[in-house]
């Protein structure tokens, strides 16, 4: 009897819980190693902070990845929206992003997915700054539960899904070269 009120227990505890469900989708024709600088669009601001804590978040997460921000010249614009409502959504199953980067294999194929969306999503784009097209969207769905209240929270979300675009800017700055360099 103790087992059954357990187990019945646990299964509660987990129905309760609110789950985060975090996808990306990403353009095969990319050359991620080009990117370097990044600049944000402009966010429309909410009546609360949650605009300015998912974009200082995101910028942790682009500096962390050797990104440089350049209102300037960016190779890559930022973009984020905050859904409020359910969403239908087109997505992707496709290869991790560094399976793809590291093979840059074309023979991938898009498979299309439907997403039915719950209430509370974060998305953000990366949009190529030289073709105005989208190259990467990260996004997480459920995001407004118990939890969201709490300090930090919308940095690990944004964490969460940056965590499924692993690379890094790869541009190198050159050196300056140490004593007298003979060629």
């Amino acid at each position: 009897m103790k087992k059954v009120l357990l187990f019945l227990s646990f299964v509660f505890f987990l129905s309760s819980c609110t789950r985060v469900f975090v996808d990306n989708d990403y353009r095969y024709s990319t050359h991620f190693k080009k990117y370097i600088t990044y600049a944000f669009v402009d966010c429309e601001r909410d009546t609360n902070i949650l605009c300015e804590d998912v974009q200082q978040a995101i910028q942790y997460q682009m500096r962390a990845r050797g990104y440089e921000f350049n209102a300037q010249k960016p190779n890559v614009f930022v973009n984020f929206s905050i859904y409020y409502d359910r969403l239908k959504y087109k997505g992707y199953d496709q290869p991790s992003l560094v399976n793809w980067v590291t093979t840059e294999d074309d023979n991938f194929i898009y498979r299309p997915v439907k997403y039915e969306l719950g209430k509370g999503t974060l998305m953000i784009s990366m949009i190529e700054a030289e073709t105005s097209e989208v190259v990467w969207r990260g996004y997480a769905t459920g995001i407004f539960n118990k939890a969201s209240s709490k300090k930090n929270y919308f940095k690990s979300i944004v964490r969460n899904i940056f965590d499924q675009y692993p690379l890094f800017a790869t541009a190198e700055k050159p050196q300056k070269p140490k004593g007298n360099v003979l060629f």
